[in-house]
Protein backbone atom coordinates (compact mmCIF):
# COMPACT_ATOMS: atom_id res chain seq x y z
CA UNK A 1 0.00 0.00 0.00
CA UNK A 2 1.77 3.63 -0.98
CA UNK A 3 0.20 6.87 -0.81
CA UNK A 4 1.81 8.84 -3.64
CA UNK A 5 -0.52 12.14 -3.75
CA UNK A 6 -2.78 14.15 -1.58
CA UNK A 7 -5.09 16.75 -2.61
CA UNK A 8 -6.74 18.48 0.44
CA UNK A 9 -9.23 21.39 -0.36
CA UNK A 10 -11.01 22.74 3.18
CA UNK A 11 -10.40 20.44 5.86
CA UNK A 12 -9.77 21.55 10.00
CA UNK A 13 -7.19 24.93 9.24
CA UNK A 14 -6.03 23.38 5.90
CA UNK A 15 -7.22 26.09 3.31
CA UNK A 16 -5.53 24.07 0.72
CA UNK A 17 -2.59 21.74 -0.22
CA UNK A 18 -1.32 19.41 -2.64
CA UNK A 19 1.76 16.59 -1.38
CA UNK A 20 3.82 14.04 -2.83
CA UNK A 21 5.10 11.43 -0.70
CA UNK A 22 7.94 9.26 0.24
CA UNK A 23 7.57 5.51 -0.24
CA UNK A 24 8.92 4.76 3.45
CA UNK A 25 8.98 7.53 5.45
CA UNK A 26 6.93 10.66 6.12
CA UNK A 27 7.51 13.61 8.32
CA UNK A 28 5.30 16.15 9.26
CA UNK A 29 6.81 18.42 12.05
CA UNK A 30 6.70 21.91 13.90
CA UNK A 31 5.41 23.39 17.22
CA UNK A 32 2.71 22.49 18.47
CA UNK A 33 -1.39 23.45 17.61
CA UNK A 34 -0.28 24.20 13.54
CA UNK A 35 -2.13 21.69 11.90
CA UNK A 36 0.41 17.89 11.75
CA UNK A 37 -2.42 15.76 12.68
CA UNK A 38 -4.69 17.42 10.46
CA UNK A 39 -2.81 16.04 7.57
CA UNK A 40 -3.07 12.58 9.58
CA UNK A 41 -6.46 12.85 9.71
CA UNK A 42 -7.32 13.88 5.96
CA UNK A 43 -5.54 10.27 5.15
CA UNK A 44 -7.35 8.55 7.95
CA UNK A 45 -10.64 9.69 6.65
CA UNK A 46 -9.99 8.86 3.12
CA UNK A 47 -9.19 5.27 4.32
CA UNK A 48 -11.97 4.77 6.45
CA UNK A 49 -14.17 7.75 6.76
CA UNK A 50 -13.65 8.30 10.21
CA UNK A 51 -11.64 10.39 12.48
CA UNK A 52 -9.02 8.43 14.55
CA UNK A 53 -9.73 11.55 16.96
CA UNK A 54 -13.23 10.12 17.56
CA UNK A 55 -14.52 14.00 15.75
CA UNK A 56 -17.53 13.70 14.03
CA UNK A 57 -17.76 14.66 10.44
CA UNK A 58 -18.81 18.38 10.99
CA UNK A 59 -16.21 18.91 13.25
CA UNK A 60 -13.55 18.65 10.15
CA UNK A 61 -15.06 21.59 8.23
CA UNK A 62 -13.23 24.70 8.54
CA UNK A 63 -14.60 27.57 10.29
CA UNK A 64 -17.93 29.51 8.34
CA UNK A 65 -17.40 26.94 5.44
CA UNK A 66 -19.76 24.19 4.48
CA UNK A 67 -18.06 21.87 2.47
CA UNK A 68 -14.88 19.69 1.81
CA UNK A 69 -12.83 17.58 -0.46
CA UNK A 70 -9.97 15.47 -0.18
CA UNK A 71 -8.50 12.90 -2.86
CA UNK A 72 -5.36 10.81 -3.16
CA UNK A 73 -3.59 8.43 -5.62
CA UNK A 74 -2.11 5.57 -4.10
CA UNK A 75 -0.66 2.01 -5.87
CA UNK A 76 -1.94 -0.93 -4.51
CA UNK A 77 0.64 -3.94 -5.11
CA UNK A 78 1.16 -2.14 -7.71
CA UNK A 79 -2.10 -0.99 -8.90
CA UNK A 80 -3.15 2.16 -8.87
CA UNK A 81 -6.54 4.02 -8.01
CA UNK A 82 -7.69 7.32 -6.96
CA UNK A 83 -9.90 7.73 -4.06
CA UNK A 84 -11.80 11.00 -3.45
CA UNK A 85 -14.53 11.64 -0.52
CA UNK A 86 -16.63 15.87 -0.40
CA UNK A 87 -18.27 16.26 2.45
CA UNK A 88 -20.93 18.85 4.15
CA UNK A 89 -22.06 18.65 7.29
CA UNK A 90 -24.32 15.20 7.60
CA UNK A 91 -23.51 13.84 3.54
CA UNK A 92 -20.64 13.30 1.80
CA UNK A 93 -19.82 11.62 -1.90
CA UNK A 94 -17.54 9.15 -2.59
CA UNK A 95 -15.63 8.61 -5.75
CA UNK A 96 -13.21 5.56 -6.65
CA UNK A 97 -11.34 5.67 -10.04
CA UNK A 98 -13.69 8.45 -10.38
CA UNK A 99 -16.89 6.56 -10.63
CA UNK A 100 -19.45 7.55 -7.87
CA UNK A 101 -19.13 4.69 -4.78
CA UNK A 102 -22.66 3.36 -3.58
CA UNK A 103 -21.51 1.36 -1.30
CA UNK A 104 -19.62 2.46 1.89
CA UNK A 105 -17.82 -1.21 2.07
CA UNK A 106 -16.73 -0.96 -1.01
CA UNK A 107 -15.05 2.53 -0.44
CA UNK A 108 -12.96 1.36 2.24
CA UNK A 109 -11.74 -1.45 1.20
CA UNK A 110 -9.58 0.31 -1.03
CA UNK A 111 -6.71 2.20 1.24
CA UNK A 112 -5.78 -0.03 4.07
CA UNK A 113 -4.73 2.71 6.95
CA UNK A 114 -3.69 2.03 11.02
CA UNK A 115 -3.02 5.05 12.83
CA UNK A 116 -1.55 5.26 16.10
CA UNK A 117 -2.42 8.33 18.57
CA UNK A 118 -1.43 9.35 21.73
CA UNK A 119 -4.78 8.93 23.03
CA UNK A 120 -4.88 5.09 22.74
CA UNK A 121 -2.12 5.10 25.52
CA UNK A 122 -5.00 6.45 27.46
CA UNK A 123 -7.53 3.66 26.47
CA UNK A 124 -5.65 1.15 29.54
CA UNK A 125 -6.96 3.35 32.28
CA UNK A 126 -9.78 4.66 30.37
CA UNK A 127 -13.34 3.62 30.23
CA UNK A 128 -14.84 0.73 28.65
CA UNK A 129 -16.09 2.52 25.89
CA UNK A 130 -12.55 3.24 24.97
CA UNK A 131 -11.73 -0.04 24.45
CA UNK A 132 -14.74 -0.80 22.93
CA UNK A 133 -13.76 2.02 20.12
CA UNK A 134 -10.52 0.83 19.77
CA UNK A 135 -11.30 -2.54 19.00
CA UNK A 136 -14.24 -1.59 16.50
CA UNK A 137 -11.81 0.76 14.41
CA UNK A 138 -9.48 -1.95 14.89
CA UNK A 139 -11.46 -5.04 13.28
CA UNK A 140 -13.17 -2.44 10.25
CA UNK A 141 -9.69 -1.70 9.32
CA UNK A 142 -9.51 -5.41 8.67
CA UNK A 143 -12.36 -6.04 7.39
CA UNK A 144 -15.20 -2.95 6.19
CA UNK A 145 -18.31 -5.32 6.06
CA UNK A 146 -18.27 -5.29 10.18
CA UNK A 147 -19.58 -1.85 9.96
CA UNK A 148 -22.66 -3.62 9.26
CA UNK A 149 -22.47 -5.71 11.91
CA UNK A 150 -22.13 -3.17 14.32
CA UNK A 151 -24.75 -0.66 12.64
CA UNK A 152 -27.09 -3.47 13.02
CA UNK A 153 -26.69 -4.33 16.47
CA UNK A 154 -26.51 -0.65 17.76
CA UNK A 155 -29.88 0.37 15.89
CA UNK A 156 -32.03 -1.88 17.33
CA UNK A 157 -30.69 -1.30 20.35
CA UNK A 158 -31.69 2.35 20.30
CA UNK A 159 -35.11 1.35 19.09
CA UNK A 160 -35.27 -0.92 21.95
CA UNK A 161 -33.87 1.48 24.82
CA UNK A 162 -36.32 4.10 23.65
CA UNK A 163 -39.28 1.49 24.11
CA UNK A 164 -37.98 0.88 27.72
CA UNK A 165 -37.61 4.91 28.27
CA UNK A 166 -41.35 5.29 27.19
CA UNK A 167 -42.27 2.10 28.89
CA UNK A 168 -44.15 1.05 25.70
CA UNK A 169 -43.30 -2.67 25.63
CA UNK A 170 -45.79 -4.15 22.73
CA UNK A 171 -43.51 -5.70 20.84
CA UNK A 172 -40.43 -5.35 22.85
CA UNK A 173 -39.62 -8.93 22.90
CA UNK A 174 -39.44 -8.92 19.06
CA UNK A 175 -37.04 -6.31 19.31
CA UNK A 176 -35.10 -8.18 22.38
CA UNK A 177 -34.63 -11.20 19.72
CA UNK A 178 -32.91 -9.16 17.17
CA UNK A 179 -30.77 -7.93 20.02
CA UNK A 180 -29.69 -11.20 20.91
CA UNK A 181 -29.02 -11.85 17.00
CA UNK A 182 -27.38 -8.37 16.57
CA UNK A 183 -25.24 -8.70 19.64
CA UNK A 184 -24.36 -12.40 19.00
CA UNK A 185 -22.45 -11.60 15.84
CA UNK A 186 -21.21 -8.65 17.04
CA UNK A 187 -19.47 -10.06 19.93
CA UNK A 188 -18.53 -12.75 18.40
CA UNK A 189 -16.78 -10.75 15.83
CA UNK A 190 -15.20 -8.43 18.73
CA UNK A 191 -13.91 -11.92 20.83
CA UNK A 192 -12.36 -14.01 17.43
CA UNK A 193 -10.01 -10.68 16.28
CA UNK A 194 -9.02 -10.57 19.83
CA UNK A 195 -7.67 -13.80 20.12
CA UNK A 196 -5.99 -13.76 16.77
CA UNK A 197 -3.96 -10.91 17.83
CA UNK A 198 -2.57 -12.45 20.35
CA UNK A 199 0.24 -14.21 19.79
CA UNK A 200 1.76 -11.76 17.71
CA UNK A 201 1.00 -9.41 20.79
CA UNK A 202 2.97 -11.20 23.51
CA UNK A 203 5.77 -11.63 21.07
CA UNK A 204 6.21 -7.77 20.76
CA UNK A 205 5.54 -7.24 23.83
CA UNK A 206 8.45 -9.14 25.39
CA UNK A 207 10.79 -7.73 22.36
CA UNK A 208 9.80 -4.23 23.60
CA UNK A 209 9.90 -4.72 26.97
CA UNK A 210 12.97 -6.68 26.97
CA UNK A 211 11.60 -9.03 29.63
CA UNK A 212 9.66 -12.33 30.05
CA UNK A 213 6.65 -11.14 31.75
CA UNK A 214 3.19 -12.41 30.49
CA UNK A 215 0.96 -10.53 28.86
CA UNK A 216 -2.88 -11.37 27.56
CA UNK A 217 -5.87 -9.83 26.07
CA UNK A 218 -9.22 -10.68 27.05
CA UNK A 219 -12.98 -9.88 25.28
CA UNK A 220 -14.89 -9.85 28.75
CA UNK A 221 -18.56 -10.37 28.44
CA UNK A 222 -19.31 -8.10 31.24
CA UNK A 223 -23.15 -8.36 31.40
CA UNK A 224 -23.96 -12.08 30.18
CA UNK A 225 -21.87 -15.19 30.05
CA UNK A 226 -20.05 -16.06 26.92
CA UNK A 227 -19.58 -18.87 24.80
CA UNK A 228 -17.45 -20.48 21.79
CA UNK A 229 -20.17 -20.40 18.70
CA UNK A 230 -22.67 -17.26 17.72
CA UNK A 231 -25.58 -19.39 18.77
CA UNK A 232 -24.58 -19.95 22.30
CA UNK A 233 -23.78 -16.27 22.85
CA UNK A 234 -27.28 -15.65 21.68
CA UNK A 235 -28.47 -18.08 24.37
CA UNK A 236 -26.54 -16.76 27.14
CA UNK A 237 -27.84 -13.24 25.61
CA UNK A 238 -31.61 -14.08 26.13
CA UNK A 239 -30.99 -15.86 29.18
CA UNK A 240 -29.92 -12.86 31.02
CA UNK A 241 -31.87 -10.27 29.38
CA UNK A 242 -34.66 -12.27 30.29
CA UNK A 243 -33.41 -12.49 33.96
CA UNK A 244 -32.74 -8.82 34.04
CA UNK A 245 -35.56 -7.52 32.48
CA UNK A 246 -37.50 -6.39 35.16
CA UNK A 247 -34.39 -3.85 36.27
CA UNK A 248 -34.25 -2.99 32.57
CA UNK A 249 -38.05 -1.83 33.04
CA UNK A 250 -37.32 0.50 36.20
CA UNK A 251 -34.47 1.90 34.81
CA UNK A 252 -35.47 2.08 31.60
CA UNK A 253 -32.32 0.58 29.46
CA UNK A 254 -30.63 -2.39 28.16
CA UNK A 255 -28.63 -3.70 30.83
CA UNK A 256 -27.14 -6.74 29.27
CA UNK A 257 -25.16 -6.88 25.67
CA UNK A 258 -21.86 -5.95 23.78
CA UNK A 259 -22.77 -2.56 24.45
CA UNK A 260 -21.45 -2.75 28.00
CA UNK A 261 -18.70 -5.39 26.90
CA UNK A 262 -15.05 -4.99 27.44
CA UNK A 263 -11.46 -5.61 26.09
CA UNK A 264 -9.31 -6.67 29.56
CA UNK A 265 -5.64 -6.17 29.21
CA UNK A 266 -3.57 -8.50 31.68
CA UNK A 267 0.20 -8.69 32.98
CA UNK A 268 1.39 -11.69 35.09
CA UNK A 269 -2.22 -12.66 35.06
CA UNK A 270 -3.44 -9.52 36.72
CA UNK A 271 -5.27 -6.43 35.04
CA UNK A 272 -2.27 -3.74 33.68
CA UNK A 273 -4.82 -0.76 34.44
CA UNK A 274 -4.43 -1.67 37.93
CA UNK A 275 -1.24 -3.15 38.44
CA UNK A 276 1.00 -1.67 35.47
CA UNK A 277 3.44 0.91 35.64
CA UNK A 278 3.12 4.09 33.04
CA UNK A 279 6.31 1.87 31.25
CA UNK A 280 4.46 -0.62 30.89
CA UNK A 281 1.29 0.00 29.84
CA UNK A 282 3.01 2.10 27.19
CA UNK A 283 4.75 -0.92 25.98
CA UNK A 284 1.62 -2.88 26.29
CA UNK A 285 0.08 -0.36 23.76
CA UNK A 286 2.63 -0.32 21.47
CA UNK A 287 2.81 -4.17 21.31
CA UNK A 288 -1.00 -4.46 20.01
CA UNK A 289 -0.64 -1.57 17.42
CA UNK A 290 2.49 -3.85 16.15
CA UNK A 291 0.28 -7.25 16.20
CA UNK A 292 -2.37 -5.01 14.89
CA UNK A 293 -0.55 -4.28 11.84
CA UNK A 294 0.72 -8.06 11.06
CA UNK A 295 -2.65 -9.28 11.15
CA UNK A 296 -4.04 -6.97 8.49
CA UNK A 297 -1.24 -7.43 6.53
CA UNK A 298 -1.36 -11.24 7.09
CA UNK A 299 -5.34 -11.48 6.23
CA UNK A 300 -5.22 -8.57 3.02
CA UNK A 301 -1.76 -9.50 2.07
CA UNK A 302 -0.82 -6.15 1.78
CA UNK A 303 0.82 -3.83 4.34
CA UNK A 304 -1.15 -0.95 5.82
CA UNK A 305 -0.03 2.49 6.01
CA UNK A 306 0.76 3.63 9.25
CA UNK A 307 -0.31 7.11 10.70
CA UNK A 308 1.84 7.90 14.09
CA UNK A 309 0.83 10.92 15.52
CA UNK A 310 2.97 12.93 17.74
CA UNK A 311 4.95 9.47 18.83
CA UNK A 312 7.79 11.43 20.81
CA UNK A 313 5.32 12.54 23.23
CA UNK A 314 3.95 9.88 24.87
CA UNK A 315 6.76 7.18 24.22
CA UNK A 316 10.19 7.40 25.84
CA UNK A 317 13.62 7.20 23.64
CA UNK A 318 13.80 2.94 23.93
CA UNK A 319 10.60 2.48 23.48
CA UNK A 320 10.51 4.62 20.64
CA UNK A 321 14.03 3.25 19.27
CA UNK A 322 12.13 -0.39 19.33
CA UNK A 323 9.25 1.29 17.53
CA UNK A 324 11.65 2.59 14.74
CA UNK A 325 13.23 -1.00 14.35
CA UNK A 326 10.19 -2.18 13.77
CA UNK A 327 9.08 0.10 11.30
CA UNK A 328 12.39 0.14 8.79
CA UNK A 329 12.48 -3.87 8.71
CA UNK A 330 9.69 -3.70 7.19
CA UNK A 331 8.38 -2.80 3.72
CA UNK A 332 5.50 0.01 4.60
CA UNK A 333 4.92 3.61 4.33
CA UNK A 334 4.85 5.73 7.29
CA UNK A 335 3.44 9.50 8.32
CA UNK A 336 4.98 10.67 11.45
CA UNK A 337 4.09 14.48 13.15
CA UNK A 338 6.33 15.53 15.85
CA UNK A 339 7.76 18.78 17.11
CA UNK A 340 11.04 17.85 16.71
CA UNK A 341 12.22 16.44 13.89
CA UNK A 342 15.44 15.47 15.40
CA UNK A 343 13.40 12.97 18.10
CA UNK A 344 12.74 10.78 15.33
CA UNK A 345 15.81 8.51 14.74
CA UNK A 346 15.50 6.66 11.55
CA UNK A 347 19.08 5.32 10.21
CA UNK A 348 21.06 7.22 7.96
CA UNK A 349 20.54 6.83 4.13
CA UNK A 350 16.58 5.88 5.22
CA UNK A 351 14.78 7.78 2.53
CA UNK A 352 12.33 10.43 3.98
CA UNK A 353 10.29 13.38 2.99
CA UNK A 354 10.20 16.28 5.69
CA UNK A 355 7.13 18.79 5.75
CA UNK A 356 7.03 21.90 7.84
CA UNK A 357 4.09 22.89 8.97
CA UNK A 358 3.03 26.44 9.97
CA UNK A 359 -0.84 27.50 10.52
CA UNK A 360 -2.42 24.73 8.46
CA UNK A 361 0.38 25.20 5.55
CA UNK A 362 3.32 23.18 4.49
CA UNK A 363 6.21 25.26 4.05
Amino acid sequence: MLLKKLTINKFRNIERSTLEFDSRFNLFHGRNGQGKTNYLESIFFLGTLKSFRNAKQKEMLPWNENSSFLECVLLDNNLGHELSVSFENSTRSLKIDGKSASRTVDYCRILSVVAFAPEEITMINGAPEQRRRYLDRAIFSSDPGYLKIYHDYYRVLKQRNQLLKLRSYAGIEAWTDQLAATGARLALERSVYTAQLAEAFDCYYKSISGSDEEVSLCYHHSSYAGGSTQEEIREELIKEITRTSRTERERGTTLVGPHRDDLEFYLNNRLIREHGSQGQQKSFVMALKMAEIDYLSKISERVPILLLDDMTAELDRSRIDHLMEFLVNRDMQVFITTTDQTAVPLPAGMKCSAFLVENGRTV
